[in-house]
């Protein structure tokens, strides 16, 4: 999200703080993307997934229904 937003940003603790100001639009808008992209699986649409790296590219794995996704980084 650092990256989308062009701007620097730290987590601390449980939160994540970026520098700038920024709409809830955005906000909302990058969670939903970061959310599609990280966290739902294609094939069940259950959030019970983790990402697991093998070699060079990284997988979205899902432990409700098995499904193994690539992730493509844009």
């Amino acid at each position: 999200m650092v990256r989308e937003l062009a701007t620097a940003g730290n987590v601390e603790d449980q939160r994540v703080i970026f520098q700038g100001k920024f709409s809830a639009v955005t906000i909302h808008r990058l969670l939903d993307i970061y959310t599609k992209r990280y966290v739902i699986c294609p094939i069940c649409k259950g959030p019970d997934t983790k990402v697991i790296k093998e070699n060079k590219f990284n997988f979205l794995l899902c432990e409700a229904c098995g499904a193994k996704s690539s992730i493509v980084e844009v």
